[in-house]
């Protein structure tokens, strides 16, 4: 095993490696709690922007879906676990079914 040779290919170096630190993490909670309400502003005005974007929007409103769901599905389970007998009722009204002649 120790005379193996590995190909590197131009993947290898193509990685990009993070260069975010957790020295990085914590001035940027410094920063916040010094800054709030000047770091909101500068949040909500960035969402402002963001949300003008159809792009972004689409792919925010499919990945709130998607969690939304999880959360859901999570939240039967954590139900079914505490109480098993628990019945879920089906949500709105219930769908008309065509006439059939």
């Amino acid at each position: 095993m120790e005379n193996q040779v590995v190909a590197l290919t131009p993947e290898h170096f193509n990685e990009k490696k993070s260069k975010y630190t957790d020295a990085h993490r914590i001035a940027q909670q410094k920063y916040r709690e010094k800054n709030r309400d000047a770091y909101n502003k500068s949040q909500r005005e960035l969402y402002d922007k963001l949300k003008q974007d159809g792009e972004w929007k689409q792919k925010f409103n499919e990945r709130s879906a998607k969690n939304n769901l999880l959360y859901r599905e999570n939240k039967k389970v954590k139900a079914l676990e505490a109480n098993p007998n628990i019945v879920f009722k089906g949500r709105g009204r219930p769908r008309k079914l065509p006439a059939i002649i």
